[in-house]
């Protein structure tokens, strides 16, 4: 490895750099668009400018787009680690581009001539943002979580509305006479994209029945009807239609047209949906979405030999890779779990004992608690190019880090994207 490049792994750790990435191209950005803004280059508006961030950031956070770019980058033949690695940490340009927006929305009410209508709508939606960024906040996000996501959807939605009529103001004050000029503008149509963007989603939420099983107490599994969703897919699901929850399809079965999850009792929501199933008191029909989205774990399709470290229940993405292996890629994995039979029911374990010469059980009431150490051990026995880590958010940084530090290129959950 170059010296300098050994420099920059041994200091820098990987989870953090890519988001800062981001921030950096999008600072650069700001910075030449307010050259070209107050050198009078471009006669663009500081209210365009911001609705064109709004849309940015809306759109890294539509699961049709990110599908779109996972294939893409995919096939991408070289620099394969940083394209998929930035991709992941996309929601760094999510969080860029509110800031970017909140900058240029405070330009256009400080620096251009407007009404008192678009004034007042412009400062409601600045003061909404805001308080949206504010929540959004790591150390306030994760510890009012629940709050977190009220206020991002339901304020959000409240802001949409506030920008529909900032919009119309603004319409009004360049208003002559009605033509196609007037009526599809560049912020009407931009306006336009972000309604679609934001309610496609939810346009495609459905009720399904919904069947259960639990084949330990710390462990549930949830069937759903329909199954053509492609390898690294997740699924949305919610028992009341307010709170959501987001898990990786573990299981596809095309002679009864359904997939599954499997959900491990970690946090509160799972603690108690795994009780309620215990006392029978789980609904028969749950709200889904159509669309499913692409994780992190699609990158695998961008590399030939991979290592896919499970702990406990983080054997549900790689289960599609054991069941249906891919052609192009070929996967070892690396369970780690305490008593895997006992735990994850007869179905899971005859699966993963159908692939035992590229699987490998670590067994944590034997052998203990492992460290990056193994991973790393693995990565090298079984000559992949990429390790993909499923685990809990500790494990996962330490691995990530300890073979970022060995130019190992490794891929993991983000936990606060």
């Amino acid at each position: 490895m170059h010296p300098i490049k050994a420099w920059y792994h041994s200091t820098i750790p990987d989870c953090i750099t890519c988001h800062q990435v981001w921030l950096i191209i999008h600072v650069l950005v700001t910075i030449a668009l307010c050259i070209l803004y107050f050198t009078h280059i471009i006669q663009v508006s500081g209210g365009t400018i911001a609705i064109c961030e709004l849309l940015f950031g809306v759109l890294v956070r539509n699961e049709i787009f990110i599908a779109l770019l996972h294939r893409f980058v995919a096939l991408i033949p070289c620099f394969k680690y940083e394209f998929n690695r930035m991709l992941h940490c996309i929601g760094g340009l999510h969080v860029s581009s509110a800031i970017a927006c909140l900058f240029w929305l405070l330009i256009s009410l400080s620096c251009e001539h407007h009404g008192l209508g678009v004034r007042i709508t412009g400062g409601i939606i600045l003061f909404l943002i805001l308080l949206i960024s504010l929540t959004a906040i790591p150390i306030v996000r994760r510890r009012f979580h629940n709050t977190f996501e009220h206020i991002h959807r339901y304020i959000g939605w409240t802001s949409l509305i506030i920008l529909i009529i900032h919009v119309i103001f603004i319409q009004l004050e360049k208003f002559d006479s009605f033509n196609t000029k007037t009526l599809f503008n560049i912020p009407v149509l931009i306006l336009l994209a972000i309604i679609i963007i934001i309610f496609l989603p939810w346009i495609c939420v459905r009720k399904v029945f919904v069947q259960y099983n639990q084949p330990s107490k710390d462990l549930t599994i949830l069937t759903f009807p329909h199954v053509l969703y492609p390898y690294g897919s997740f699924t949305r699901i919610s028992f009341d239609g307010h709170e959501w929850h987001a898990f990786a399809i573990a299981l596809t079965d095309p002679c009864t047209d359904q997939h599954s999850v499997l959900i491990a009792a970690a946090g509160d929501w799972t603690k108690t949906l795994a009780d309620d199933y215990r006392n029978n008191k789980l609904p028969q029909h749950v709200w889904i979405r159509r669309i499913k989205g692409l994780g992190f774990m699609h990158s695998i399709h961008a590399y030939r030999k991979v290592l896919i470290v499970c702990t406990g229940a983080g054997i549900a993405p790689a289960l599609p890779y054991i069941k249906d292996p891919l052609p192009t890629t070929h996967t070892h994995i690396l369970w780690i779990a305490k008593k895997h039979e006992e735990n994850y029911g007869e179905y899971v374990w005859k699966l993963v004992q159908k692939m035992h010469l590229h699987c490998t059980l670590y067994d944590t009431s034997v052998s203990g608690r492992p460290g990056p150490q193994l991973v790393e051990e693995h990565f090298w026995k079984t000559n992949s190019q990429a390790v993909f880590v499923v685990s809990n958010e500790k494990f996962t940084i330490e691995v990530i880090n300890a073979l970022w530090r060995k130019d190992i290129p490794c891929f993991g959950a983000l936990f606060d994207s």
